[in-house]
């Protein structure tokens, strides 16, 4: 660096030096404190990676027995680490159920998860309050119970629908008859969680609520809430459906519940569904017919072979098919004696589908 010393420089020359050697110190400067923060970033995650790992086994053994969970010497906590803990708690309670979820509710209490659950509910910040919510439900807190209830109306669909499943964590009764009432008109909520809230309630549970619900509601509700009646009781469900389809003639509620009827118990008026205005209404008659279907069913499924649309004229060939009471010789038969090109079309692309050309 002598260069920078001289004095026979022009005035110029020595600020365009002494530039060039400000950012050759400035570039060394960035490359030592990047390499820094390369460093301190990875032992950071190392860190983070080792506090986890220790907890996991900590979580592991408790799960196991109540008095480890009791008893068990718990790793130290920084402040730093309180989050990840409490997310990591969450995430092993949300995978087990039976006497390990009472065994990591005894070992939280040993934590400072609670309290951080309880600091973190009237946060500002909205991923704070639903991790509380969420923590708060894993650990059944009672005294939570109606403030989380009053969650249920937020805007906010991840606010709501977490709320939502803490209520059923910790009072499942309570919880359903605000929930499923309101099923039909949070349509944000996700469906494959409401699905999981009300299977993890149980069958029992959700019958009376969600058949309460679907007799009360409006035609469009109904249709709305029928993707969930699948998770009732079966002699509820059973039930329930053929009052619908025996009662209603709106083709979206005959829809949505003929898509679901899963056994033979008499469904009424089939044969006025096969002949029903709406082309889908009939294609989930002949659906229903090629699951429950009887010897008395295979001329009104005969019948939807020459139906208007392609797809009332090919389910009801594909359940003619699956009629496991009609041989392949009746089968043929069936094609050799329709007049309708159509129906012999349809027919003869069921078989082959079906390995029986």
């Amino acid at each position: 660096m002598e260069w920078l010393l001289r004095t026979d420089f022009d005035r110029l020359t020595e600020i365009a030096l002494w530039a060039i050697a400000g950012v050759l110190v400035t570039t060394l400067v960035l490359f030592v404190y990047t390499i820094g923060l390369r460093v301190a970033t990875m032992a950071a995650k190392q860190r983070r990676k080792n506090f986890l790992a220790r907890w996991r086994d900590v979580f592991a053994s408790a799960m196991l027995d109540a008095k480890t969970a009791a008893e068990l010497r718990l790793p130290f906590v920084r402040r730093s680490d309180r989050i990840d803990l409490l997310e990591e708690w969450n995430r092993t309670r949300s995978m087990v159920d039976g006497t390990a979820v009472d065994n990591l509710i005894t070992l939280a209490h040993r934590t400072r998860i609670p309290k951080l659950a309880h600091k973190r509910f009237r946060s500002r910040r909205m991923r704070s309050r639903i991790l509380a919510v969420q923590t708060l439900g894993h650990l059944r807190e009672t005294s939570f119970r109606d403030q989380i209830a009053e969650l249920l109306e937020e805007e906010n669909t991840v606010l709501s629908i977490t709320a939502a499943a803490a209520l059923v964590d910790i009072d499942p009764d309570y919880a359903l008859g605000l929930i499923v009432p309101m099923i039909s008109k949070r349509r944000d909520w996700p469906k494959n969680r409401v699905s999981v809230l009300l299977r993890d309630a149980g069958s029992e549970r959700i019958s009376e609520p969600l058949f309460r619900a679907i007799r009360s509601a409006e035609n469009e509700d109904k249709t709305y809430l029928l993707q969930f009646a699948r998770l009732m009781e079966s002699e509820t469900l059973d039930a329930m459906l053929g009052d619908l389809i025996r009662e209603s003639n709106d083709a979206g509620v005959l829809n949505a519940a003929l898509k679901i009827v899963r056994g033979y118990h008499g469904v009424p008026r089939m044969a006025a569904l096969t002949q029903h205005e709406a082309w889908f209404v009939r294609m989930q008659a002949a659906n229903v017919l090629g699951r429950i279907g009887q010897q008395e069913h295979v001329s009104l499924l005969e019948s939807l072979l020459d139906d208007q649309e392609w797809w009332v004229r090919y389910r009801a060939a594909q359940a003619i098919t699956r009629l496991p009471f009609l041989g392949p010789n009746h089968l043929r038969r069936m094609r050799l004696r329709q007049s309708d090109r159509f129906a012999t079309d349809i027919l003869q692309q069921a078989f082959a589908e079906a390995g029986l050309a």
